[in-house]
């Protein structure tokens, strides 16, 4: 008798924010969500459907707990039960914010990032001429290969959307021209995207947000 064919239904991916845990930030697995809360005293996260709601609701700061039985890995629900008052800062300090810097757009372009916690300068790139969004796209990318050689995974910020959506699907949408003047710039972004399509993002993306905690820290100041 033939075998009967059995479709399964793959489950749905969720998105994790961890607000007091481990290390703050946005999970894309339940794995790594639980080694940042599994023992962590008070511990605050939840589980999303899509990343942009996890996003959002990571910045804002609303804290949400998992119930006690789902850190054992028995459940995936979440509880409506609020926690006490969120940590000082709504964002994750152990991470690496970027910027670019355009005079003109095109024009004159520079990018860098720069460690959260410290304030130092990690890295620097410019001026060559180009656009804000692909400074801004270039040193994501940037920011992520450098965390891949050293080993570590922390969060990276942008205030860019348009660079974050850019970098999420391996590609730079830019409409500006490739010619001479522009021929070293566009190098660089062949080899961002090459390394985002030989690499697997594997730390939290996350949109900075200026209007609840003022300009980025790797801001050029320009404005």
């Amino acid at each position: 008798m033939p075998a009967k064919n059995v479709s399964k239904k793959m489950p749905k991916q969720k998105f994790y924010v961890v607000w007091r845990g481990r290390k703050p930030g946005v999970y894309d697995n339940w794995d790594d969500c639980k080694q940042q809360v599994e023992g962590f005293g008070e511990a605050a996260y939840k589980a999303y459907a899509t990343l942009e709601d996890a996003e959002e609701a990571f910045w804002r700061g609303k804290e949400e707990a998992q119930p006690a039985q789902a850190v054992a890995g028995q459940d995936d629900k979440t509880s409506d039960t609020p926690l006490p008052a969120a940590a000082p800062r709504p964002y994750d300090e152990d991470a690496i914010a970027v910027d670019a810097a355009c005079s003109g757009n095109p024009g004159p372009m520079e990018y860098r990032g720069v460690d959260l916690r410290s304030g130092c300068e990690l890295f620097h790139l410019g001026p060559m001429h180009g656009t804000n969004n692909i400074g801004e796209f270039l040193a994501i990318v940037h920011a992520l290969a450098l965390l891949k050689k050293q080993g570590v995974k922390r969060t990276v910020y942008s205030d860019s959307r348009n660079a974050l959506l850019w970098v999420r699907q391996k590609q730079c949408k830019t409409k500006l021209e490739r010619n001479a003047q522009t021929e070293g710039l566009f190098q660089l972004i062949d080899r961002a995207v090459i390394w985002l399509r030989n690499n697997k993002i594997e730390v939290p993306l996350l949109k900075w947000q200026t209007k609840e905690w003022g300009e980025v820290p790797a801001d050029f100041g320009r404005k």
